[in-house]
């Protein structure tokens, strides 16, 4: 009897102990890579409610194993998974002619791509409709394989939209969300990069609302009603909060966490791994630029979600109200030197510091 009581309180002991170890490590632990049964029905950062659509538009339109990601990718850009109120999304047409939530040419410069591949969408409206999320999913498909998918991923996405740095951002969050549904540490199947992100998406603490708040252990937690690469972007950050300072550039620093990192090597570091800035750095070797190539990165002016602060001789950023930054103004965890999370509110200090500020943004954020 006795022995049996002995391991009944060993037992009363070690569960609520195990039960709180878990619980600490599932809200505020160090970044994590995401997790789950490989396939579309497991990608974080996809509403669960696309994912079927993606991936049966893929398979009609022979996409291959990534397909599904690509299309989420554009969604996602183009529309936050048709969240976005910009003109065009819902209704009309943008400045250049483009409409839905795969903002797909109707008209104007844009051409009237839509005319040319619109389908039959199982599921969609009788007639499609540009300003359907099926419809439009599935003519985009058909735009992407008629363009070269799964063959030429580039050429497909630079037909789509004519821009270099449009392809590396649709190449880059495609790699996340299909590595992602892959399991940690899992390549991503037929992505072809300028330069991948870190080998598995990271998640990390989350916090209700639309801003972003700094934990007692010095890590930020992601709004969970930010877009993907924004809560992507906070993640990254998480994971060089605790390194020091340095300018020293080295070989694969933005897909690799090195010992240091300066103003603009910590901001590249944050936007490469949410896939916003493979225009910026040198692709070959993921060597950070420095603050002045961030003067003229991305649009001009602050962003909803994201704003990159850059002069000739500092660069920070903010993210859903929260900054990283080097130069510290006030008590940061961990101490030391580097870059770490603070408060907007040092924001008014930092930009009175005598440099002359540009204020950039990633193009939707």
């Amino acid at each position: 009897m006795r022995r049996l009581f002995l391991i009944a309180l060993s037992l009363t002991i070690l569960l609520p102990l195990v039960a709180v170890l878990l619980a600490f490590a599932a809200t505020s632990s160090q970044a994590q890579c995401a997790g789950g049964a490989a396939g579309p029905g497991s990608a974080p950062g996809v509403p669960s409610s696309l994912l079927a659509i993606f991936e049966q538009a893929a398979g009609s339109y022979e996409l291959g194993a990534s397909g599904w990601a690509y299309l989420a990718a554009i969604n996602q850009i183009e529309s936050n998974f048709d969240q976005s109120t910009l003109p065009g999304v819902h209704s009309g047409t943008n400045a250049d002619g483009a409409a839905g939530p795969m903002q797909i040419g109707i008209d104007g410069t844009a051409g009237n791509t839509w005319a040319r591949y619109e389908v039959d969408a199982p599921g969609g409206p009788n007639p499609p409709s540009v300003y359907n999320e099926i419809d439009a999913v599935y003519a985009a498909a058909n735009y992407l394989h008629a363009s070269g998918a799964p063959g030429d991923w580039q050429a497909a996405i630079y037909a789509y939209n004519h821009a270099g740095w449009y392809v590396a951002q649709v190449q880059q969050l495609a790699q996340q969300y299909a590595q992602a549904a892959s399991g940690p540490g899992s390549p991503a199947t037929g992505i072809q990069g300028l330069g991948a992100p870190a080998a598995c998406v990271t998640v990390g603490p989350t916090t209700p609302g639309a801003t972003a708040r700094i934990l007692p252990d010095g890590l930020a937690a992601a709004p969970e009603d930010a877009p993907a690469q924004v809560q992507a972007a906070i993640a990254a950050g998480n994971r060089i909060i605790d390194t020091s300072y340095s300018t020293e550039r080295q070989p694969n620093m933005l897909a690799t966490v090195m010992s240091s990192y300066d103003c603009s090597g910590s901001t590249d570091f944050v936007l490469y791994n949410a896939g916003l800035n493979a225009a910026q750095v040198d692709i070959g070797d993921g060597i950070a630029g420095d603050s002045g190539m961030l003067e003229s990165y991305g649009d001009p002016g602050p962003g909803r979600w994201i704003t990159v602060y850059a002069s000739a001789g500092h660069a920070l950023i903010q993210l859903a109200g929260v900054v990283l930054d080097t130069a510290h103004w006030t008590s940061t965890i961990p101490s030391g030197s580097g870059p770490r999370w603070q408060p907007a509110t040092i924001l008014p200090s930092q930009l009175a510091d005598g440099n002359t500020w540009t204020e950039r943004h990633p193009p939707g954020l």
